[in-house]
C-alpha cells in the first residue's frame, strides 16, 4: 500500500513549466556531496548517458563507479517521440534534474508534456518494477450515471488492449496508442497511450499499467474522469477526451471502432454533445503543477503523489 506524505516526498513543477520532478528524500536514499567522488560519477554518467547514437528506440540505460559511488540511470522517451527530440528532451532534463535535486541521491523527472522520463539512483533500477514514487493527475467533469458508465466501460476497455499490446513488445519497446468511441451515442473519442521501460518483462509491465488502470480515480458519483495521467518510474499512462496528444505512429494501428479521419495533435476538437458530456475540455497543460491530495470540482485537477514503496 502506498503512503500519501509529503513530509518524506515532495514534487514539483519548475518555473518554465515543462519538467515535474521529484527529489526522494526517503532517509534510508540519502545525500552525496558537492565534488565527491558519488557526485563526479553522477555528472559522468548523465553527461554520456544519451552518447550512443545507434539507439533510436528512446530507452537509454547504464552504470557508473563501483561500490557505494556507483551511480544508476535510465532515461525514456515516449513511443511517438522522434529520436532527435529524445535527445533533446533528455538532454534538457539532465540539465534540470542535476540543479534541482542537488546532492540527492534518487531523482526522477518528466519533460515536456512527459515526452521523455529520467531518473537516476544509487542502487539497482533495472529490471525492477517499481510504483512509486509517482505522480497521478485527473480531469473531473459532471455526467450522467448513464455517460458515466458508458465512458468507463469503454476507457477501460481501450486501455486493457493498449496495456496487452505494449506487455507484450519487444525488449528495445514497450509501447502502445490508440483511440476508441464511447458514450450512449458514440460522440467522445478517448485517445490513449501507455509505455513501460522495456527492461521490464511482460510480466512486470502488465502489472505496473494493471495497477494504474485499476487506479483511475472515480471522485465521487456523476463525474468522469476526462483525462488522466499516471507517471510511474516504470510505467506510464495517459488518456485524454476528444484530445490527440500524441504522434501516431505507423507501425502502432488506432483501436477506434469509427472509420473517420482522426484530428491532429494539438488541433482543435469539435465540442461533445451537450446532451451526453460538457461542452469543454480543459487543458491538462494548464493545470496547476503537481501537488499532494489536491482537492477536486468539476473542470479542475484532482492529483495524488505517491511515496516509494
Amino acid at each position: 500500500m502506498f503512503i500519501f506524505t509529503s513530509q518524506l516526498t515532495t514534487a514539483t513543477t519548475d518555473t518554465t513549466g515543462k519538467f515535474r520532478y521529484i527529489c526522494d528524500q526517503d532517509n534510508d536514499v540519502g545525500n552525496y556531496t558537492t565534488n565527491s567522488t558519488y557526485h563526479k560519477n553522477l555528472n559522468t554518467l548523465l553527461s554520456t548517458l544519451t552518447s550512443n547514437k545507434e539507439i533510436n528506440y528512446g530507452f537509454y540505460n547504464s552504470s557508473y563507479g563501483n561500490n557505494t559511488d556507483k551511480v544508476n540511470a535510465i532515461g525514456l522517451c515516449r513511443g511517438d517521440v522522434k529520436p532527435d527530440d529524445c535527445q533533446n528532451c533528455l538532454q534538457n532534463s539532465i540539465a534540470l534534474l542535476i540543479q534541482l535535486c542537488q546532492n540527492r541521491k534518487e531523482a526522477i523527472g518528466w519533460y515536456d508534456d512527459e515526452k521523455c522520463m529520467l531518473r537516476s539512483s544509487n542502487r539497482s533500477i533495472f529490471g525492477i518494477n517499481e510504483m512509486g514514487p509517482a505522480m497521478i493527475a485527473s480531469n473531473l467533469q459532471n455526467a450522467t450515471k448513464e455517460v458515466e458508465d458508458e465512458y468507463d466501460k469503454g476507457l477501460k476497455n481501450l486501455l486493457y488492449n493498449l496495456k496487452n499490446e505494449a506487455a507484450s513488445g519487444e525488449s528495445d519497446l514497450k509501447y502502445a496508442e490508440g483511440s476508441d468511441q464511447v458514450g450512449p451515442n458514440n460522440n467522445q473519442t478517448i485517445f490513449a497511450l501507455v509505455q513501460c521501460t522495456p527492461d521490464l518483462s511482460e510480466t512486470l509491465c502488465d502489472e505496473c499499467l494493471d495497477k494504474s488502470i485499476k487506479e483511475i480515480p472515480s471522485c465521487c458519483d456523476n463525474r468522469i474522469g476526462i483525462g488522466g495521467r499516471f507517471l510511474r518510474p516504470s510505467c506510464y499512462l495517459r488518456y485524454e477526451t476528444n484530445s490527440l496528444f500524441y504522434q501516431p505512429t505507423q507501425d502502432s494501428p488506432s483501436s477506434s471502432s469509427s472509420s473517420s479521419p482522426s484530428p491532429t495533435p494539438d488541433s482543435p476538437s469539435p465540442s461533445p454533445s451537450k446532451s451526453s458530456s460538457p461542452t469543454s475540455v480543459p487543458s491538462f497543460s494548464a493545470l496547476p503543477p503537481f501537488a499532494e491530495n489536491t482537492t477536486s470540482s468539476p473542470g479542475i485537477c484532482h492529483i495524488k503523489l505517491m511515496k516509494r514503496s
